[in-house]
């Protein structure tokens, strides 16, 4: 529980807000009974609580701001001012914040310019699309609404790139949009990254994906493909790539041999070192799916690195925040960093330029070291008989994608569970925990349940990440 340490004509004027706000959002209702001094909420099924924060981000003046230098022709300060009926003065206050969340992502912007923001185009794009897409909603979208239209772009990526999911496919669609709006007012692609210029994509050709993917994209969008530039088709295909991430099932095809020659070699040799300081032995196809995405990870980070992700409010993510995701895995990514960098010092270049990189790692070798991850072990017994005891066992092993084992007594389980008191002294479990519930376990039995195994597989993970560190 936390004490609000707000003042009463505070807290009411929140509330006030939060009650107006539904004019916008109807998906709660509020209710203040201020006699009694208590709040009503209700929230419907279709409440979403991104949704609550897309709405104040896009009602914020910094993001009507920028939306209007993206969507218009700039005129003057004065126009700005006269449109969205605020002062001189609050329109530079709130550029001055603003330059401070753009400066991140290596722009700038000034007023007193016929063109404000002033940074590389391919800089731009990308601040525009990570700041649309943080309100993105389906329905909302032109290309949703007219079924036709989005019918023939989803049916183009259906044939050409099945291992795209269908937000992935309106990522990129967004920042196709985007590009094209930027070429329409007349700002074009004057450089690119070498990076960007010889980017391969694992899984498509260059021309083939502007023969199959961006030229009928173009066409429904009703550009050709011989007006765009060379540079923009290098760089759309690079966005193609870099924006998706790709699993095992998606990368099949692939041949480890083929990789392990035509694929940066520091993306492998971290790949070996991750191996050698985490004792395993990957298969191929875990190989390949760690080299295609840390090269992905790695193009982006050298293009777009910023060392804090900022919204439009200016709220930075904290690595505190990150670190919540994966309390124990990511110090010993961190260090497993900070070891590889003394071979690669390019390593700790990446971490300074994204300040995610940890986080994205760890992302990205959880489904990888899941694998390898011991049994949490459990014995059950029931009283109740031999039917009650295979439900309960059948249930706690379907509770979790986890790996679990049933085992018998001999075996020195992780857990005990039982719903009659046990003499583990008898078996040689003193040291193991036990767990107690009734016969007919209650949903409170189940949630206590899962927060034991989740503890007690915490301890065991923990115990394994020292044993490395004292290894290395």
């Amino acid at each position: 529980m936390y004490e609000l340490n707000y003042t009463q004509s505070k807290l009411l004027s929140v509330i006030r807000h939060a009650e107006m706000f539904t004019t916008y959002y109807s998906e709660y209702t509020l209710t203040f009974f201020e006699a009694e001094k208590l709040i009503l909420i209700e929230f419907s099924p279709l409440f979403l609580k991104s949704k609550i924060y897309a709405t104040i981000l896009s009602r914020s003046v910094g993001f009507k701001l920028l939306d209007s230098l993206f969507k218009e022709k700039y005129h003057s300060l004065e126009h700005l001012s006269q449109k969205y009926y605020m002062s001189l003065r609050t329109i530079q206050r709130k550029l001055g914040e603003m330059n401070k969340i753009l400066e991140n992502y290596h722009l700038t912007c000034s007023l007193k310019r016929m063109n404000p923001l002033d940074g590389k185009e391919y800089h731009i794009r990308y601040f525009f699309h990570l700041m649309y897409w943080q309100i993105f909603d389906e329905k909302e979208q032109e290309s949703t609404k007219k079924v036709e239209k989005n019918q023939k772009i989803m049916g183009i990526f259906t044939e050409h790139a099945p291992y795209m999911r269908e937000i992935d496919r309106q990522k990129f669609n967004a920042f196709l949009a985007i590009s094209l709006q930027r070429i329409k007012k007349g700002h074009f692609l004057q450089e690119i990254p070498d990076n960007v210029e010889v980017f391969q994509h694992p899984l498509i050709t260059k021309e083939r994906f502007k023969k199959k993917i961006l030229k009928p994209l173009l066409a429904v969008n009703l550009v050709s493909l011989k007006d765009m530039a060379e540079t923009e088709c290098d760089f759309l295909y690079f966005m193609y790539g870099v924006m998706n991430t790709y699993l095992e099932y998606d990368l099949k095809d692939l041949d480890i041999h083929k990789m392990n020659e035509g694929w940066n070699s520091e993306e492998a040799y971290f790949v070996h070192y991750l191996e050698k300081y985490f004792h395993v032995t990957l298969a191929d196809k875990e190989r390949i799916y760690l080299l295609v995405n840390l090269t992905m990870i790695h193009h982006s980070s050298l293009v777009f690195g910023t060392k804090n992700k900022i919204d439009a409010f200016g709220n930075a993510v904290r690595e505190a925040e990150l670190q919540r995701s994966f309390p124990m895995m990511y110090p010993t990514m961190k260090r497993f960093i900070y070891e590889l960098s003394e071979d690669r010092e390019q390593y700790l270049q990446y971490y300074e330029m994204n300040q995610r990189l940890i986080f994205q790692y760890c992302m990205l070798t959880r489904d990888v070291f899941i694998k390898y991850e011991k049994p949490l072990t459990f014995s059950l017994q029931s009283k109740y008989g031999k039917t009650q005891e295979l439900w309960e066992k059948k249930r706690i092993l379907n509770s979790t994608n986890r790996p679990l084992e049933c085992v018998h007594f001999s075996e020195k389980p992780d857990l005990v569970i039982s719903d009659y008191p046990i003499d583990l002294e008898v078996y040689g479990l003193e040291n193991t925990p036990v767990f107690y519930w009734s016969g007919q376990p209650t949903v409170n039995d189940w949630r206590r349940l899962k927060s034991v195994m989740k503890e007690l597989r915490g301890k065991n993970i923990q115990s394994l990440l020292e044993q490395m560190t004292l290894t290395h």
